[in-house]
């Protein structure tokens, strides 16, 4: 997954099965500093609603209800904002961290409506309760960048969709490449098995406006659902702005690359984009593949096109090194 912040659910639904977690790079939900600090001083205000001298125990706003207005109001001590901050970082984990408590308890009052600070406190310690295994062979959770230089037999990579993956506040040709590289850190963990997922809403019954990330674009099928009738790749001025943000270098390499493919679209006589795409031209100038296992999870090449093109284009790309 993207962020520290997915782990949580995971977390929970492998803890209810019995199913051994090990966290790689990633501290534990429940185990986070903000997330303690932010439970016991919900605990406080719960307490002082008992007392009846919980000054936030008013009907809350039109938009959260009541058990969303007092989480907030609680989470506004520690500086928690509803906008997230622009980057990445510490910061931003942290943030993701206390907003899935709001998001918690917005779930909870939508389930119930009279639901309390203490039905809240209860709900949070059955999922700590639950999250709690030993550190054992089992599944392993990681973020994308804490799975860099490991393996496994089988990977799932989860919440690839639009805002995740890319984030949210990538919102630079940089950023996006920077991005796509994550991507291919996680779907080249795989020995044997890989499974890419991603959900169409935040929840179960919810609006379904999720679109899977842009990285899989060439590799889903043109009538896939997800792609709300669009075919083929991203609009060209994307793929402009990327490539303007090339430097020198990388920009003679794309060009090799693309008289490469005129060279292969002529014998085979077939269009350009038949044989790669620019998206996918421009997925190999910034990961640079060295061999076979590299171009496995590149947009755009499956197992057809490395069998047909794979020499001829890692060539191509040794010959720049």
């Amino acid at each position: 997954f993207r962020i520290n912040a997915q782990s949580e659910a995971f977390e929970e639904a492998f803890g209810e099965r019995d199913i051994p977690v090990t966290l790689r790079g990633v501290e534990g939900y429940f185990q986070r500093a903000e997330v303690r600090q932010a439970v016991t001083l919900l605990r406080g205000a719960a307490r002082a609603g008992d007392d009846g001298t919980d000054a936030t125990t008013d009907a809350g706003s039109p938009d959260h209800g009541r058990l969303g207005h007092e989480v907030r109001a609680v989470l506004a001590s520690m500086g928690h904002t509803e906008t997230a901050p622009s980057g990445s970082g510490a910061t931003r984990d942290r943030w993701e961290s206390l907003h899935a408590l709001v998001t918690m308890a917005d779930d909870l009052a939508e389930a119930r409506g009279d639901a309390t600070l203490a039905d809240l406190l209860a709900d949070l310690e059955r999922r700590a309760q639950a999250s709690h295994a030993p550190t054992a062979e089992g599944v392993t959770l990681a973020t994308l960048h804490a799975a860099k230089g490991l393996e496994w037999d089988a990977v799932f990579c989860v919440g690839m969709h639009e805002g995740m993956l890319p984030i949210v506040h990538a919102d630079t040709p940089e950023g996006v490449a920077e991005e796509r590289r994550l991507f291919y850190v996680g779907v080249t963990r795989a020995r044997r098995h890989l499974t890419i997922s991603w959900s169409r809403a935040r929840k179960p019954g919810g609006r379904q406006g999720r679109k899977p990330t842009r990285f899989l674009d060439p590799l889903l099928p043109p009538d896939h659902p997800s792609r709300g009738g669009t075919v083929g790749p991203r609009p060209k001025k994307r793929t402009n702005t990327e490539l303007e943000a090339l430097d020198p270098a990388d920009r003679a390499l794309f060009d090799r690359l693309k008289q490469w493919r005129s060279e292969q679209a002529a014998e085979a006589k077939v269009p350009a984009y038949v044989v790669f795409t620019d998206a996918t031209l421009l997925a190999l100038v910034e990961l640079r593949p060295r061999d076979e296992r590299g171009l496995v999870g590149i947009p755009g090449i499956g197992q057809t096109k490395r069998e047909r093109y794979g020499e001829g284009v890692l060539a191509v790309l040794s010959a720049s090194d």
